[in-house]
This record gives C-alpha cells, sequence and structure tokens, in this order.
C-alpha cells in the first residue's frame, strides 16, 4: 500500500500532481499577472461604473467586482481579503450594515470560484477526472454560474430599495473614458485574445494559456512604456510572479495530498462503500440521494480550499448520483457547487469569517446575512439535477426550459426573502411567489415557462397600480 500511494503513479505521482504541475500552474500564472498588469483595476473601475449609480450602488460594485476578480482567482478567501479591503470599508463609509456589507463581498468572492474560465482550478480536474474536454465543462457551468451572480444581484437590488442603501456618490467613479482606457483594457484583450488563439489553433489548454501571457506582456509594455519607469514595471511583473508562485505552491501541495486521498479512498474501497450505502438508504430516490449529498458535501468541505473540497466529494460521493442515473457531469457540478459554498455556510464559513474581520463585525450575524444572499445557490444544483438544458446538453427546447426555470427562481426566491412588492398585498404576493417557486422546480415541459409568465404579469399588474417588484 505504502509502495502504490508514495512510489506509484496511482498515488502522490497521479493525475491530479501533474494537472497541478501543468494546466494549473499555467493558469494560475496567467491570472497573477493579468490582475497585476492592469486587469485589477480594470475590473474594480468597471465595477464601480456600472454598478455604483443603482440602488445598492456599493453593494453591486462589490458583487460585480468580486465576480470579475474571482473568475481568475484561485481561493474564494483570497478573494474577499483582496477585493474585500476596498469594497467592505465604501459600504461601511456609504452606512451600509456591517454584516451586510461582509456578506456581500463573502458570497460574491465564493461565486467566483463557480464561475468559468478556471472555477478555482477545479475546471481542469473536473476535465481530468471525467475524461471530458475542458471547453465542455466550462460551457456546463455558465448558466449555473449568470444565476448565481443575477440571484446575488436581485437579492442586493431588492434589499437596497427597502432599506434605502446609499448610491456611490458621482465624483467618486471613475468616467467611461478611464474605464475604457487603453492601459486598462488593452492587457484583459490581448491576454483573452492569445488565450483564444491558441485554443483556435488546437493547442492545449496549457499552451493556450501560454500564449494569454505573451498577449498579456505586450499589451503591458505597449500601454506602459513612457508612463512608468522601468523600475516600477519590473517591480509589478515580480509582485505577479511572487503571487504566482504562492498559488502554485498551495495549489500543488494541496492538490498532491488530495491525490493521496483519492489514492486510499479508491484503494480501500471506502468511497463505492459509502456511495452504496447513501443509494439503498434513500432508496434509489434521486432526490433524497441528492440531499443527503448536498448535506455532506458542505460539511465535507468546510475549511477546505475550492480544488481541495471538490477533489474530495467527487471521488466520495459524486458515484452515488451517477448511479440513481444522473448524468456525469451533472453529478460532479452538483458536488462542487455544494463543496464550494460551504466556505459561506456556518458554522465553518472561512470567507464570511475574513469579511467579518476586515468589517469589524461579529461573524453570526454576517453568516446569516450570506446564507439569505446565497439562498439561490442551494437551490441551483437541483436544477442541474432536473434540467439537462441546465449544462447546454438536450437541444435548444431544453436548454430555454432551464432559462426560463433559472430566471424565475433568481427573480422569486430574492423577492420572497426581501419581501419585495408585486401586487401591493402581502399575502397575495408571498403566495404567487411561492408558486413561482414550485413551478419553477416542477419538470414539466410548460412549467418553467408558467412560472415566469406569472411574474411579468404580476409586476405589469403591480405597476399599473403604482407597486413595482424594482
Amino acid at each position: 500500500m505504502t509502495e502504490k500511494v508514495f512510489l506509484g503513479d496511482l498515488g502522490i505521482w497521479g493525475m491530479l500532481t501533474g494537472v497541478a504541475a501543468t494546466v494549473i500552474a499555467a493558469f494560475v500564472l496567467f491570472g497573477a499577472l493579468l490582475l497585476h498588469t492592469g486587469g485589477g483595476q480594470a475590473f474594480m473601475d468597471f465595477a464601480m461604473r456600472v454598478g455604483g449609480r443603482q440602488p445598492g450602488g456599493a453593494a453591486k460594485i462589490a458583487t460585480i467586482a468580486s465576480g470579475l476578480f474571482g473568475m481568475i482567482s484561485g481561493s474564494a478567501v483570497a478573494n474577499v481579503a483582496t477585493t474585500g479591503n476596498f469594497t467592505i470599508p465604501m459600504m461601511v463609509r456609504l452606512g451600509y450594515p456591517r454584516a451586510f456589507a461582509a456578506a456581500v463581498e463573502a458570497v460574491a468572492s465564493t461565486g467566483g470560484q463557480i464561475a468559468p474560465p478556471i472555477m478555482g482550478a477545479a475546471a481542469f480536474v473536473m476535465a481530468e477526472i471525467l475524461g471530458m474536454s475542458y471547453w465542455t465543462i466550462i460551457l456546463g457551468a455558465v448558466l449555473p454560474a449568470i444565476l448565481f451572480y443575477v440571484s446575488v444581484f436581485m437579492t442586493v437590488h431588492f434589499v437596497a430599495l427597502r432599506r434605502n442603501l446609499a448610491l456611490l456618490p458621482e465624483d467618486e467613479m471613475p468616467s467611461w473614458r478611464t474605464v475604457g482606457a487603453p492601459r486598462r483594457v488593452l492587457p484583459i484583450l490581448l491576454a483573452l485574445g492569445g488565450l483564444g488563439v491558441g485554443i483556435y489553433l488546437g493547442r492545449s489548454i496549457a499552451t493556450s494559456a501560454f500564449y494569454g501571457v505573451v498577449g498579456l506582456l505586450i499589451a503591458f509594455f505597449a500601454t506602459q512604456t513612457g508612463r512608468l519607469s522601468a523600475r516600477d514595471m519590473a517591480g509589478r511583473l515580480l509582485s505577479g510572479l511572487e503571487d504566482a508562485g504562492r498559488g502554485m505552491v498551495i495549489i500543488g501541495v494541496l492538490l498532491a495530498g488530495a491525490q493521496v486521498l483519492v489514492s486510499m479512498i479508491n484503494l480501500t474501497g471506502i468511497g463505492v462503500t459509502l456511495s452504496s450505502f447513501i443509494v439503498s438508504w434513500a432508496g434509489d430516490s434521486t432526490v433524497l440521494v441528492a440531499l443527503i449529498v448536498g448535506v455532506v458535501c458542505l460539511i465535507m468541505g468546510m475549511g477546505l480550499p475550492t480544488t481541495a473540497a471538490y477533489v474530495l466529494v467527487a471521488a466520495v460521493l459524486a458515484p452515488a448520483l451517477t448511479a440513481v442515473g444522473v448524468a456525469p457531469l451533472s453529478a460532479h457540478l452538483f458536488v462542487f457547487y455544494f463543496a464550494t459554498i460551504s466556505v459561506i455556510t456556518p458554522p465553518v464559513c472561512v470567507a464570511v469569517f475574513v469579511g467579518s474581520g476586515i468589517a469589524d463585525t461579529n461573524w453570526l450575524p454576517a453568516a446569516g446575512e450570506a446564507v439569505r444572499l446565497a439562498a439561490v445557490t442551494y437551490v441551483v444544483p437541483f436544477l442541474l439535477l432536473l434540467y439537462p438544458g441546465m449544462t447546454m446538453q438536450g437541444g435548444a427546447f431544453a436548454i430555454g426550459e432551464a432559462v426560463f426555470a433559472g430566471i424565475a427562481l433568481v427573480i422569486a426566491i430574492p423577492a420572497l426573502l426581501s419581501g419585495a412588492r408585486l401586487t401591493g398585498h402581502r399575502l397575495a404576493d408571498t403566495l404567487l411567489l411561492i408558486l413561482v417557486i414550485a413551478l419553477a422546480i416542477w419538470p414539466q415541459p410548460v412549467t418553467p415557462f408558467l412560472a415566469l409568465a406569472i411574474l411579468v404579469g404580476a409586476r405589469a399588474f403591480g405597476r399599473s397600480k403604482g407597486e413595482a417588484l424594482a
């Protein structure tokens, strides 16, 4: 057993360690350099310009900025610590409750881990485990990620209307000219362009990431030469390399350890035993199996970084879902989502702890706010099981069903939890929203479309009476 784990290719030198040393390392470098060569400021400026003058503007800035940062970051906790040091003090200064400010940042930063293209490096690991292309994985994750951020955005909007949260003053926002300045935009465009060229030419994902880094460096030198001194430019690049090095070490160690754990699970048969127990105890009911697996994922993922949490639950719990007929991609995205949102789920909600420290408030009320803000996220994974189109599979009609069901949910659940008005009658509004939610999670050919039609009709009726949903 010892020889297999520490010397063989089924142990510490297995697939996960190989992925960490190649694909993930390339994208960690790509992300770190992008943030340090102007991409980070570009994301923040864009978020301020888009969300700042809307109701709850500072919270929406946090949502947009943290989502953009999180898409290329490997850690929800690191994302909170990075963007939160700007967004949380801004929200507190504008009079937002401290617990709410910490929760918004924690939830938005967590969402970046389930959003393509990197997904906390889990996208690459998932592709290797499932034997699917990287693009199949990120295409399947696009719609749930969009629903996550729309739901957070909607919840912030409804809460802002009810609490009359302040907008960001106009003089504190960058102009559109600044947002679109070449020195801010070109590094992002050429980085993504290089990545796209590599993919179009059929190169490997790691090689494509290298092309992206080359494009990024070309844009950086072209736009900053003459504006920054050689010392400052070198300093930014070295800071990016330092961050990349730290990220590689952390992820490499975690995945090497995870590879040992996965090997032990496979060699001892514990994973098969646990999966068989869950299926037999749940009586082959997909819904019951999913509920059990979701709860266990939340527990097993507590305190673990995104990639390590996913590897653990994928090895132990994903087989329980595939055993009752769930498609492998849907099963792995399901366990990945629940493992990821454990960082905002009490009692071990690490992202909330960090956000609360920055906001100088007690973590418990912040955790309650975070669970409410992310309420839809606990439901979206079940849509992966109910609607095959949620992973962009099954044809146009199946995808349409998933989109309509998802839109109905991300509006109805935040509206219900925040007490938003539809018709102006509290009881009628509550019953209508509950009906919409029930229709959205009842996978029949007409129910998602009916759910959204009810919302649209109720809003039109409310507007005619002077009551507005938003």
